[in-house]
């Protein structure tokens, strides 16, 4: 985990660094441009006055002492210019005619480039640089209107000079736009798994234990994990703890299984042995024990019947396979049954039911159902209702009562196997504390949702979720 860190670390220190790269880079390119569009911006201020300046005593050298064409070169080295500058004379050629110093081998070559040369034959005067030498001009000679002047002085350029050219609040901007893209390119890639494990824990807090993490993963010759990241590694953790997390979960349930069936031989042997012993039993005072030890016999039988019930449906859910089945056709039997329970009990009954079809397995399903209103009737007062509505792909079932309630404390404990409010151990209704966990575990098959709370009514809501594959 020491080396996935220091790999995360690396990560985010390398693309600070090519954040920080793209953002110079970012301003540099625009910068270089702008400069190139600066070559070919006129000339003015100082530099235009001094070269017009320069240019009118070359002018007036060549003017007031004329010569023939050979000796104007000498003629010229009596100019001096007390500036930073120095200057040239160039024909129509692009041969240097005179300059007031030597020039450099590698500058003269350049005066053959395409660039030299379109410098020259502009009118307009403007500023090149070219082997590191500031060149200024040209100015067309009066005297020689096939010579052109020229100053120049080394000058070599340095990097941060590029960046003038930029505008300061262009400058800002750029940089705040690339940092900002940067900056969510990689908090994107840092919260994406992040939100994948986010919705894995999500998704097995809801009961789907299978759930698992896809990743790729590459391995070298030895079979260790290369490439790793940190997410990686978390992922093929979280992986490893659900599958060690399910496969608890499902030893748990043969274990429990396996008792159950283990004690059904006894518990008939001895429901058996109780009916010989009140068959033979001459004494009265004895009846009242044996019926006594019978009713225990038979609450235990039902406590290990619903534990298996529990234990056994997802297997028996698997074996028999998912169904598509509309949700009249799933509940207009139960509906009925329900109201004719209802009729006996002296409860009234409701039911809504709506449009949709869903994937579910049938059983546990009908099983949910069926607990969850079984256990309305127990604590109901005077009415049950049970209501469907469709939102959107998703079908809501409510089932409420009138009864005493529950306490708000108690409302996220009633799917605990056994476990039963103090209302419900006081009152003559009996249970198990199994029906309620039964019905979450039916639901958690059908990839449902199972919430409570307090009804208008006064007694208990329970709300059931279930994603429709058609639409009514």
């Amino acid at each position: 985990m020491t080396g996935a860190v220091r790999n995360f670390n690396l990560k985010v220190l390398g693309w600070f660094w090519l954040t920080l790269l793209v953002c110079i880079l970012s301003i540099a390119i625009p910068a270089f441009i702008l400069q190139e569009i600066n070559e070919n911006e006129p000339l003015s201020g100082r530099d235009s006055r001094l070269l017009n300046n320069v240019a009118q005593r070359i002018d007036n050298i060549l003017l007031s002492r004329p010569a023939d064409p050979h000796g104007i070169p000498r003629q010229l080295e009596q100019l001096e210019t007390r500036t930073s500058y120095q200057w040239l004379i160039v024909d129509k050629e692009l041969n240097v005619v005179q300059s007031s110093m030597p020039l450099r081998r590698s500058l003269t070559e350049e005066f053959n480039s395409k660039r030299f040369w379109y410098f020259i034959q502009k009118e307009q005067q403007r500023e090149i640089n070219l082997e590191w030498t500031r060149l200024v001009g040209p100015v067309s000679l009066t005297a020689r209107p096939d010579w052109k002047l020229v100053l120049w002085r080394p000058e070599r350029p340095r990097p941060l000079d590029v960046f003038r050219a930029v505008p300061w609040w262009l400058m800002l901007g750029i940089f705040m736009v690339v940092t900002s893209l940067m900056s969510w390119l990689l908090v994107r890639s840092i919260a994406r798994p992040l939100n994948r494990l986010g919705d894995a824990f999500t998704a097995v807090g809801q009961g789907q234990l299978n759930h698992r993490i896809e990743y790729s993963q590459s391995a070298d010759k030895g079979g260790r994990r290369s490439g790793e990241s940190p997410f990686t590694r978390l992922f093929a953790q979280f992986n490893d703890m659900t599958g060690k997390i399910a496969a608890l979960i499902q030893n748990q349930k043969r274990q429990s299984a396996d008792i159950s069936h283990e004690l059904r031989t006894p518990l008939t042997r001895l429901q058996m042995t109780l009916a010989l012993v009140r068959r033979k039993c001459a004494d009265p005072s004895l009846i009242p024990l044996l019926e006594r030890a019978e009713k225990e016999n038979e609450l235990l039988n039902l406590h290990i019947q619903r534990l298996s019930d529990l234990t056994t449906m997802e297997s028996r859910a698997i074996s028999q396979g998912k169904a598509d089945i509309t949700v009249k056709a799933l509940l207009d039997d139960l509906c009925e049954d329900a109201a004719f329970e209802a009729q006996q009990l002296g409860i009234s009954w409701q039911h809504a039911l709506a449009d949709g079809t869903l994937s579910i397995y049938e059983e546990p399903f009908l099983t949910a159902i069926e607990n969850v209103v079984r256990n309305a009737f127990k604590y109901a007062n005077t009415s049950v209702s049970l209501a469907c509505t469709v939102a959107g792909s998703q079908l809501t079932i409510v089932i409420e009562d009138d009864g005493p309630g529950v306490e708000p404390a108690d409302l996220s404990k009633l799917t605990n196997a056994f476990y039963r409010t103090d209302s419900a151990r006081n009152s003559d209704t009996g249970g198990l504390g199994l029906g309620l966990a039964i019905a979450a575990e039916a639901v958690r098959l059908n990839d449902g949702d199972m919430s409570f709370s307090l009804s208008e009514k006064g007694g208990l809501q329970v709300n059931m979720q279930f994603r429709l594959t058609q639409k009514p």
